[in-house]
């Protein structure tokens, strides 16, 4: 070993090549680029991800109950709360929080210009609930005679905080309300900020001339979300016979269906990455060799084993490959806390539903993916090494 060591060291050192010395520092550049562009990418690709569905479900919850002969009319078939699952929840350890509403349609109407809206009447945990998401409320927050609506309507109708809004509920006789905007919510998503307001429950509960026990439907929050299959068996179990359990997956499909595209783009990314860190691997070991060709037909020619050979060329690769992986992953790391500490990367919340680039941490799946660059890139260096073998003295000899 020591012996190697010396023959490596006089190998790389004696002599030097100006050209070894730039071809491997601009593979470690490039190598780690790859690296770096791959943590990134997959990175944010899972923070956009949670980033996104974490809105919908604070929402609208993991699991959505309501009557089976709702259909487009949510006043017509009230979901029981004394009966079925809102009573039995508590038997049902993976369940968090169990929040009824009431959902009406209605016009809201501010200086002669009005817009149809969906009326959702909830409770104070259901508030608690989508804090995170209000850009303007107060901490003691009221619904009593108060509204909150989406930035996008606040803006469309010109509203002020604290102003005085026209409701118009098309209820027989129709109703109409005056109500204050006291908190305004932005989730970016067309689906929720261009249909919902949110208001006191009670005031749906009046309108309809429905008791305590008699709710639209209700939003189920799970503790545990990869238990959401063995949840949905235990809450059917423990429902009504006409109360209809919907994932919230399934109701918001088509933007679900969407982002798992994403993962499809993320694996074609790696697989790019990976061709060209391999052509890259290889490409620099080759010219290597053909930079030292003299070299090894001097070693060759004092007798030195090809298998002593193929350790320093080897060895040369593998500093490369994990110089580029520290370099990659420290590069990384430190954009991925700048990020999520700062958010300084901005986007346009109306094209992409969120506000800044979310970045989320996944050390599991950061290690796997440097595990099968080490690997795959590992490979690529002993493609080229075995050109040494037919590297002969006479070559050597007629090359130069």
């Amino acid at each position: 070993m020591r012996k190697l060591r010396k023959i490596e060291y006089n190998f790389w050192n004696k002599n030097r090549s100006f050209h070894s010395k730039l071809i491997k520092t601009i593979s470690i550049i490039t190598l780690s680029i790859g690296i770096f562009s791959l943590i990134i990418s997959s990175s944010i690709l899972y923070g956009f991800q949670d980033s996104i569905k974490n809105k919908i479900y604070d929402f609208s919850g993991h699991i959505n109950v309501s009557n089976f002969g709702n259909g487009l009319s949510f006043k017509n078939h009230p979901v029981k709360l004394d009966e079925g699952i809102f009573s039995n929840h508590k038997d049902i350890n993976e369940i968090d929080l169990i929040v009824p509403y009431i959902l009406m349609s209605a016009l809201i109407e501010k200086n002669n210009y009005s817009d149809g809206i969906i009326f959702k009447g909830v409770n104070e945990k259901y508030i608690n609930r989508i804090r995170p998401h209000l850009l303007f409320n107060n901490d003691s927050l009221s619904l009593k005679n108060s509204i909150i609506v989406s930035k996008s309507l606040y803006q469309s109708l010109n509203l002020n905080f604290g102003d005085k809004v026209s409701l118009f509920f098309p209820n027989d006789p129709p109703i109409f309300r005056k109500m204050a905007i006291k908190g305004i919510y932005e989730t970016g998503l067309e689906e929720l900020d261009n249909s919902l307001i949110f208001g006191d429950i009670n005031l749906g509960r009046k309108i309809y001339k429905w008791d305590e026990n008699n709710s639209s439907g209700m939003n189920i929050y799970l503790k545990n979300l990869e238990k959401i299959d063995k949840s949905l068996i235990e809450i059917e179990n423990n429902s009504r016979f006409d109360e209809f359990i919907e994932k919230t997956e399934s109701k918001y499909s088509q933007i679900f269906n969407w982002l798992n595209i994403l993962d499809k783009n993320i694996i074609i990314f790696i697989t790019i990455i990976c061709v060209v860190a391999c052509f890259n691997m290889i490409s620099v070991v080759l010219i290597l060799i053909m930079d030292k060709i003299k070299t090894i037909g001097i070693l060759k020619s004092f007798g030195t084993k090809d298998k002593t050979i193929f350790s320093i060329f080897r060895n040369a690769g593998f500093d490369i490959l994990i110089k580029a992986l520290i370099i990659g992953n420290i590069s990384s790391y430190l954009i991925i806390y700048l990020q999520k500490k700062f958010s300084l990367i901005k986007l346009d919340s109306s094209s992409y539903y969120l506000n800044y680039v979310p970045i989320k941490f996944q050390f599991i799946d950061i290690l796997i993916l440097n595990c099968l660059v080490f690997m795959i890139v590992s490979i690529s260096i002993y493609i080229p090494i075995y050109f040494i073998s037919k590297i002969t003295v006479k070559n050597n000899l007629s090359f130069n």
